[in-house]
């Protein structure tokens, strides 16, 4: 087909990753962010001469700044940049271009590479780059053994500060029960998951056992993995003393780890700058993209499903005018099990689907650097198509928040025109909660977890009389019922809950 000279395509993709290991300098996420560019721009074939054109280099927010103020100091003991993107360029030397620091979450770097293209399809930019890191497994280590060092940084120039955009990561009523993070909110989720499947806690596990595997294999194989070693899908359904309860029903090899030093960048150009450098062979192209929202988790009809989310698959793929069943790869985002089965349901695959369900490993064995996994699994997706010899088209998934946010971009390596834009659903509250109930309840969700050497269990249940939703936590002085939320399946269960500072549930009295 004819190619309009301005459709964006991806030119260059480039990933680095810091092991703890012989070779390990202990650089701090700018240095990698900046490897990983250099690898980009070698990898479009021409990167002296696109060098010059970058217009926009954009960097996906990182932990030290996608925090409350309280906590940065935790994340960024030994100090950080006021302006990420401006360190990496001024590293880079790029000439012409401006500085992006996006939002936080997921979903971001898929909706960035839309962005760009419009600016580029637009005459706007010639050339852009999109790049992130994080160095938390350098930091830590650096704690553990008694380093000091200084990572700040105050670069001059203006920065396109978007701002970290928490409030989708708050919930007052799950804050005041004490879920405040990913391991204490979409545990929750899985397990609503399960009780719409009918499946008993062994056979769940199981599943989920499985569909990790499938993520540890690839992991195993790429050479960017931070955390490589295989594990036998017995391994990674078995609670040991390494393998330790996360919240159930998910162990330490089923979810997200951030302790992480990886750093990926992508380039983007148009058709005619490619052709012009000579290096057009070399483009993928987004075919499709589809941005989608959730209503807050306690608001949706389904605490285990994502609505947005299958409508973004849907709409990206009908955007590119390809099936499912034509798509070759596809890399879903992976922070916990769920935010996989439900892409998987959006796109009517199975766990036995042979076609890979990640590029990279995903984010529990590959590793989870933060809000930048998904340009990972980007530059995964452009090598691929790449290396395949006939028209191919991959999909990658991108997921902020709980399951909160989506972006989808569905890439082949033939020649198409830009995506049009998707407009993004409504979103309607659909669920009343209630912050007081008092009387019967049934649960419709909960998580057990130890944390420190006290179990407890964080419980999701609707009023008996309105069906209005409520959280509250297992009565902490009953060991009885906390075993059963360890042993048994309360899943459905009738019992009485009781308003307070936390509302508690208790076991129904006859």
């Amino acid at each position: 087909m004819q190619i309009d000279p301005n459709t964006p395509v991806l030119l260059g993709a480039g990933q680095f990753t810091e092991h703890l290991d012989a070779n390990f300098i202990g650089m701090m996420p700018e240095d990698l962010a900046a490897k990983a560019c250099e690898t980009a721009l070698a990898d479009t074939g021409a990167g002296g001469a696109l060098r010059q054109m970058v217009d926009r280099l954009v960097c996906v927010r990182m932990f030290a700044h996608s925090v409350p103020e309280p906590f940065v100091p935790t994340i960024a003991p030994f100090g950080h940049s006021t302006s990420p993107p401006l360190s990496i360029l001024n590293r880079l030397q790029l000439p012409s271009a401006s500085a992006i620091y996006t939002r936080a979450c997921g979903d971001e770097p898929q909706r960035r590479v839309f962005e760009l293209g419009s600016a580029i399809q637009k005459g706007e930019i010639r050339a852009a780059m999109i790049c992130g890191a994080e160095a938390l497994a350098t930091s830590r280590h650096f704690q553990k053994v008694g380093m000091t060092v200084d990572w700040s940084d105050s670069p001059e120039g203006e920065t396109d500060d978007r701002g970290p955009g928490l409030e989708l990561l708050f919930d007052p009523e799950f804050n005041r029960h004490g879920a405040f993070a990913p391991i204490d909110i979409y545990p929750i989720q899985e397990q609503a998951r399960r009780g719409e499947l009918g499946l008993d806690k062994r056979s769940y596990r199981d599943q989920l056992a499985r569909l990790m595997g499938r993520f540890n294999e690839v992991a195993a194989a790429n050479p960017f993995s931070m955390f490589p070693a295989p594990m036998s899908v017995d391994e990674i359904g078995s609670e040991t003393s390494t393998n330790r309860l996360i919240g159930d029903p998910h162990l330490k090899s089923m979810v997200a780890k951030d302790g992480v030093n990886l750093a990926s960048a992508l380039v983007l150009t148009s058709f005619a700058v490619a052709e012009s450098l000579g290096v057009s062979d070399r483009a993928v192209y987004l075919h499709g993209h589809a941005a989608a929202s959730e209503p807050a988790v306690l608001a949706r009809p389904s605490l285990g499903g994502a609505a947005a989310m299958q409508y973004a698959y849907e709409a990206a793929l009908a955007g590119a005018g390809v099936t499912s069943g034509q798509i070759g790869a596809a890399d879903l985002y992976s922070c916990f099990p769920i935010a996989v089965w439900v892409a998987m349901d959006a796109l009517g695959l199975t766990l036995d689907d042979p076609r890979p369900l990640t590029l990279t490993g995903g984010l529990p064995f590959f590793g989870g650097p933060g809000n930048n996994y998904s340009t990972h699994g980007i530059a995964e997706m452009v090598h691929w198509l790449r290396g395949q010899k006939r028209p191919s088209y991959g999909v990658v998934g991108a997921n902020g928040g709980f399951l909160s946010k989506h972006a989808v971009g569905v890439y082949g390596n033939v020649g198409t025109a830009f995506p049009d834009p998707v407009p993004e659903p409504s979103v309607v509250d659909a669920v009343e909660i209630v912050e007081r109930p008092d009387g019967l309840g049934i649960i419709e969700s909960y998580t057990f977890q130890i944390k420190g050497n006290q179990a407890r269990a964080i419980v999701v249940g609707r009023q008996a009389s309105d069906q209005r939703r409520w959280v509250a936590v297992a009565d902490p002085e009953d060991s009885d019922l906390l075993a059963w939320f360890r042993d048994g399946d309360p899943l459905g269960a009738e019992v009485e809950v009781r308003s307070g500072e936390r509302n508690v549930v208790r076991r129904r009295t006859q």
